[in-house]
């Protein structure tokens, strides 16, 4: 008699711990909102989140990385916008300065005018990023990973953009032009000075051209890292939405449940504790 009262007692305290740990767990799926709180409790649901969980680290990565690019297209086009303006005086002050009325000291003024707007160019060339590096690179042009095998230049090096720019002279760097455009302006013979202005305006009219060319291509990457960057960010809401749907709880369902086991279990431990007393007293004794 006594073992089969204990075991009806083992039983029933059994029954009323499973009732506890469920309602235990639906409290905490309830705070968490999250229905699968261990691998066990949907292994393949379990299986796709730390998938999801996976992917999105490594897109969190490669956002990172696009932000980063994404500004140094931002100041490129902003400096190169500045040499834009710059070369388009110069183009104004050969025209200027081509004019045969002008006087010797006028020529000069262009002149020094025109040596300003080199060393600006020159200055804009060394244009530092938020890092402290060169924003137009001496070398190849740098490359940034934005996702698994893809890189992207946000920025063309130095000597596409400054350097090689074919003028009816040969292929020459913008400082290099707008330079000789100013000594072409001093030249103290007046036969020499009309050739070299005439082929200063065209050299100064291929510089700028050739800027806004460049400025127009980095237009051209500025909009493919904005295109990446809108497809990492969609797929970061797709994906939140994708885990959401398979890990969250449904919070009506659960509290439902919960809100039975909790009656369920205040009246078996009320029967229990009514109904064996006696046999828990004698147990005891």
């Amino acid at each position: 008699m006594i073992s089969g009262t204990r075991y009806r007692l083992t039983a029933e305290i059994n029954r009323q711990s499973d009732l506890a740990r469920d309602i235990a767990r639906a409290q905490m799926q309830i705070s968490t909102q999250k229905r699968i709180l261990n691998p066990s409790d949907d292994p393949i649901g379990a299986a796709r989140v730390a998938e999801i969980d996976r992917t999105q680290a490594n897109e969190e990565a490669w956002l990172r990385n696009v932000e980063t690019a994404a500004a140094l297209a931002a100041r490129a086009d902003t400096t190169l916008e500045a040499v834009e303006k710059v070369m388009v005086r110069a183009q104004e002050l050969m025209v200027a300065g081509a004019s045969e009325t002008l006087s010797d000291e006028n020529r000069a003024t262009i002149a020094a005018e025109l040596r300003g707007i080199a060393e600006d160019i020159a200055s804009l060339i060394d244009t530092r990023d938020s890092r402290g590096a060169l924003l137009f690179s001496r070398g190849d042009a740098l490359e940034i990973p934005v996702n698994s095998g893809l890189r992207i230049a946000p920025v063309a090096s130095q000597a596409d953009i400054f350097e090689n720019i074919a003028t009816a002279g040969g292929p020459a760097d913008l400082v290099a032009i707008v330079n000789t455009a100013a000594a072409a302006l001093t030249e103290a013979d007046p036969a020499l000075r009309k050739t070299a202005i005439a082929a200063s305006i065209e050299a100064v009219n291929d510089g700028s051209a050739h800027i806004t060319a460049a400025r127009a291509e980095q237009g051209v990457r500025a909009a493919r890292v904005d295109n990446i960057r809108e497809r990492l960010t969609e797929s970061d809401i797709q994906l939140t939405e994708l885990r959401t749907d398979i890990e969250s709880t449904d919070l009506v369902k659960v509290i439902a449940e919960l809100e039975a086991k909790k009656l369920s279990l205040q009246a078996a431990q009320a029967v229990f504790a009514r109904v064996n007393q006696n046999t828990l007293f004698d147990l005891l004794r």
